[in-house]
């Protein structure tokens, strides 16, 4: 039986006019090649250039490039950013965000990620999703929530995920009735990706 949970997910939004697309992250758009979106973080983030890094799987062929930023809103704290390139073009294609609360934080200190992750949810309701292309609330285990996963028309994909917290769960059957899940010992983290999907071929 499918488990849904409620928590993280905006009470009310506003649906907008247009519907969801994304062509990348702040100023590093799908397809651009490494040094390009190296030239866009250092314009972007010129103070974190120090905690950037860049990486090369040997084996894959694929690429990545790290950076720490010391906040990054609607998070809590300090953030880390991943740039992933493919290993058959060697272009920009997918974009990870993590918001991190280390060693075994206190439920308190654990509900600003949740926060977080329903203002991001709220953002992403705003826009207009075609047919059965999302899907919220869903339990991924212990601690553990898929929030938000979207694709657009295009076949960029956009999901929210959280790792580490209290959630409640409601099951088919049992309306008003929800059953709690307390968040499992250690870390918590919010986690943001976008992926560029079906775009590097239709651009």
């Amino acid at each position: 039986m499918q488990e849904l949970s409620l928590t993280g997910q905006p009470r009310a939004w506003q649906v907008g006019e247009h519907l969801y697309r994304c062509s990348g992250y702040g100023r590093a758009r799908w397809g651009m090649d490494v040094a390009t979106v190296m030239q866009a973080i250092a314009e972007e983030h010129p103070a974190a250039q120090a905690t950037l890094r860049h990486e090369y799987d040997r084996f894959s062929g694929e690429q990545r490039l790290e950076l720490s930023l010391p906040a990054l809103p609607p998070g809590p704290g300090a953030a880390r950013l991943h740039y992933l390139f493919d290993a058959e073009h060697g272009v920009l294609c997918a974009v990870q965000v993590y918001w991190i609360s280390g060693g075994d934080p206190s439920q308190e200190q654990r509900l600003p990620l949740v926060r977080a992750a329903t203002r991001l949810v709220g953002e992403l309701l705003h826009y207009r999703w075609s047919g059965l292309s999302t899907l919220r609330g869903a339990v991924r285990g212990p601690g553990a929530l898929l929030l938000f996963a979207g694709r657009a028309e295009d076949g960029a994909s956009v999901e929210i995920s959280l790792d580490g917290v209290a959630f409640d769960v409601e099951r088919a059957g049992t309306p008003g009735q929800p059953e709690h899940r307390p968040a499992p010992r250690g870390p918590a983290a919010l986690r943001l990706t976008y992926h560029a999907g079906g775009w590097l071929s239709t651009e």
